[in-house]
């Protein structure tokens, strides 16, 4: 954002001259930063750029958690292309070019004394990863090797790292981690997706099946990508996600409704105990409109973004700095 000229601004309209400092004031006190392979043309959040991005949250004090999505491009239960230096490797050859992809962005953060306190060993990955050789149609055996192999390669770089497995849909979870078990591996930290949109919209059941699926996997659970929208307008012509229809009943698409729906979300999962529970994460806070009014190759999140369409911060920063 900040190389496509965005200037973010606070809520009466004053420029944060450094906006990884005012996140880090406003309270957060971890970021999710995805890393792909060798990034399709137009994107960014190669290895090498997020080594440098992790150093300076971790010089603020900010705890890391780093998203391998093992792909050139996104990775999600609709796709997990493999990355295209990986293609035509057999599975004992990806599973080391893997390892070694993660081992060395680990040991550049070392290098730098700057660690992670999570990392993400795919995202997503309802179907499995790496397709073909992790995919779930050859059963969790192949999945559960190349996870294994990831954790490893974490573990011997920052044996205090908190390993994590990611999917989307809280409801889908329980199946997904107890075959998981079954197949051998089991991550220091659940993590799933969970939108009101697509998931559970009642907060009363996701905490219940957070709850549930701690206490069947004797782990804690992490909600890697939450998000609410505070409007149904638009300021570019990407199409958006989120649209009228889509709302919690309670909970307006308003700047106003947008932090009551955080905070409430906020509130019932510290209520379970980190041992249950190990926080949040809001997926795309930074992700404006920034390419023009008329793009429509934008940004398809600019309305349920935390900032507005002037780039200035929303209400809901105000649950950041809740104890």
């Amino acid at each position: 954002m900040l190389h496509d000229g965005v200037v973010y601004r606070t809520n009466d309209g004053a420029v944060i001259d450094e906006p990884r400092l005012w996140m880090s004031d406003q309270g957060v006190n971890l970021v999710r930063l995805r890393v792909w392979h060798n990034p399709l043309e137009g994107l960014r959040s190669s290895w090498l750029e997020v080594v440098d991005e992790a150093e300076a949250w971790h010089n603020l004090g900010v705890d890391v958690m780093l998203d391998f999505h093992f792909s050139d491009t996104w990775a999600d239960p609709g796709s997990q292309t493999l990355p295209g230096a990986w293609e035509g490797l057999s599975f004992e050859a990806a599973k080391e070019a893997m390892t070694c992809h993660v081992r060395c962005a680990l040991e550049v953060l070392e290098a730098r004394g700057a660690p992670p306190a999570m990392v993400q060993l795919g995202n997503e990955i309802n179907p499995g990863m790496m397709w073909p050789h992790g995919a779930l149609d050859s059963g969790f055996g192949p999945l559960s090797e190349l996870l294994q192999a990831g954790a490893a390669a974490v573990h011997g770089v920052f044996p205090d790292c908190l390993v994590t497995v990611h999917v989307a849909d809280l409801e889908a979870a329980p199946w997904f981690f107890d075959n998981l078990a079954s197949a051998g591996f089991v991550p220091d930290l659940l993590a799933v997706s969970q939108y009101s949109k697509w998931h559970l919209q009642d907060l009363t059941a996701v905490a219940d099946h957070v709850a549930a699926l701690s206490s069947l996997m004797n782990r804690p659970v992490f909600l890697a990508e939450t998000a609410y929208a505070w409007t149904s307008d638009w300021a570019d012509w990407t199409d958006n996600l989120w649209w009228t229809g889509d709302e919690t009943p309670g909970y307006a698409f308003s700047p106003e409704g947008q932090r009551d729906y955080v905070a409430a979300l906020d509130g019932i999962l510290s209520a379970l105990g980190p041992s249950v529970c190990a926080g949040w994460c809001y997926w795309a806070p930074d992700w404006v409109a920034s390419e023009g009014e008329t793009s429509t190759e934008g940004s398809a999140w600019e309305n349920a973004a935390l900032f507005d369409f002037e780039w200035k911060a929303l209400p809901a920063w105000e649950v950041f700095n809740t104890d």
